[in-house]
Formats: structure tokens, C-alpha cells, sequence
């Protein structure tokens, strides 16, 4: 699978997964199973989210924060 494919399926399953979590606070139902899987893909996206960067983008970065 490749990276962007990850990207669309983590976010489609976090979209689903907020619509079950919004219906089960309407109806009163506990949904920390629910918080815990969404946390935990939240944290999948975020991590593939910011490996993207090329080495070369990321070494530019930490020159630039050094005001050269």
C-alpha cells in the first residue's frame, strides 16, 4: 500500500469512526473504544503526515532556524 493510499484509508476510517463516536454521544453510550482507536489512528496520521518531508526540506529547515 502505498503512502497516499494509507493517508486516504486512515482518514476515511477516521471520518467513519467520528460519526459512530457523535451517534453514540447523542444516544448516551459510552465510546472510549472508540476515543482509543481514533487517538491511536490520529497518531498513524500525524506520523505519516510528517515523514513526507524530504531529507533535503528537513535539512533546510534546521539551517534556517539557526538565521543564516
Amino acid at each position: 500500500m502505498s503512502k497516499h493510499q494509507a493517508l486516504r484509508t486512515i482518514r476515511s476510517e477516521v471520518e467513519r469512526l467520528n460519526q459512530e463516536i457523535d451517534l453514540r454521544i447523542i444516544k448516551g453510550m459510552s465510546y472510549a473504544r472508540q476515543a482509543k482507536r481514533h487517538k491511536m489512528l490520529m497518531n498513524q496520521l500525524a506520523h505519516l503526515s510528517s515523514s513526507g518531508h524530504s531529507w533535503f526540506s528537513r535539512s533546510m529547515n534546521f539551517v534556517s532556524s539557526f538565521g543564516f
